[in-house]
């Protein structure tokens, strides 16, 4: 779907809404729109959209040759950072229009209170923007493949280099280089060692990787707009009990999970069916996260697969679906993938327990 179709079909959205435009800020939002990908930092950068289909995207003049090479039919407004907000510029391109949606979870107070003084009612528009997100058309699924190709190019590398000895921040360094180097951007590889592999949110620092120690390996990074998102763990040396059984729980919990991304069931039915799996077995670990989460321009996005979300499984939705479980002692197994309502697996990777200097 061309940029301009999708401006189209969002100010088809403002009627049934009630609203007379909508305001995008969230740099993803702003890029599926227009194409154009900036650095907000402290500027103010947004898509308007009024009852009509006419608009502009604004943005400071310090980006002005890059929103000059925006795929938009909008309006490209420029405004002088160093002179004012934009928020004036804004106005303008508004036209008139009173009843704002915006991204409720992404628009400042401050400029929430500004536009609120100017006499505009704002009501909350993140969800109508995601109906239109939320379902990828031909070309974001191939360019969420194609980043999970990359993806994959760098766990060859990881496997062909990781041994005993090594620090997790050393090797995660080198794995974001990897992603760097092949075009990857914010590169977010996050892999742990040991008993801190038991941490799913835990900062790789000087920890090496010792004998019997479990490997979590997760990486991402954002290729040409759109995420990839993968998991894949490893053993140095010869299993342990645990990890062999915990890896074979993880992957039947990874199986029901992927089969449940279908047509005709929820976020919180392929939830379900991991969870069931993973929390019958406590004396493994712990089940500490949801199912998944929808992935795309941003790295995660909703809906989310989690058990309070009854939110129908749409034909073009794209989410990582990874089981994990957790043991503050003897460390985490965790399987990903990006799945395609279907199902369908765009990141296809051996699932295996590796086992390190075997």
């Amino acid at each position: 779907m061309s940029h301009a179709a999708r401006v189209s079909a969002l100010d088809g959205l403002l009627t049934d809404a009630g609203l007379d435009a909508v305001l995008a800020t969230k740099d993803a939002s702003i890029a599926y729109l227009t194409g154009f990908w900036g650095l907000q930092l402290e500027r103010f950068f947004g898509v308007a959209v009024r009852r009509g289909g006419e608009g502009a995207l604004i943005a400071p003049s310090l980006d002005r040759d890059s929103v000059g090479q925006a795929p938009t039919a909008l309006e490209k407004s420029l405004y002088d950072a160093a002179k004012g907000n934009g928020l004036s510029t804004l106005y303008d391109t508004l036209d008139g229009a009173k009843r704002i949606g915006v991204e409720e979870d992404h628009l400042n107070f401050a400029r929430a209170k500004a536009l609120t003084d100017a006499g505009y009612e704002l009501v909350p528009a993140s969800d109508l923007i995601m109906e239109l997100r939320a379902a990828k058309d031909a070309e974001e699924i191939a360019a969420v493949k194609y980043a999970c190709t990359q993806i994959i190019a760098v766990y060859e590398e990881l496997w062909a280099d990781l041994k005993v000895g090594d620090s997790e921040a050393d090797v995660n360094a080198k794995a974001a280089y990897a992603l760097a180097r092949r075009g990857g951007s914010h590169p977010e590889p996050h892999i742990l060692f040991g008993a801190h592999a038991g941490d799913p949110h835990g900062s790789p620092g000087p920890r090496t990787l010792q004998p019997g120690d479990v490997v979590v390996a997760d990486i991402s990074a954002q290729f040409n707009g759109y995420w990839g998102d993968m998991t894949r763990c490893a053993h140095a040396g010869t299993p342990s009990d645990w990890a062999q059984r915990a890896w074979d729980v993880v992957k039947q919990a990874y199986d029901d999970a992927v089969a449940a991304t279908k047509l005709g069931n929820t976020a919180k039915d392929v939830d379900a069916a991991q969870r069931r799996i993973i929390e019958a077995h406590p004396d493994l670990g712990a089940c500490l996260h949801g199912a998944g989460h929808a992935i795309g321009t941003e790295i995660h996005e909703p809906p989310f697969l989690v058990a309070s979300s009854d939110t129908p499984l749409r034909e073009g939705m794209i989410f990582t679906v990874e089981p994990g479980i957790y043991d503050s002692q003897r460390g985490g197994i965790r399987l990903e993938d990006d799945i395609l309502v279907g199902p369908e697996n765009l990141s296809p990777y051996p699932l295996e327990l590796r086992v390190l200097g075997g």
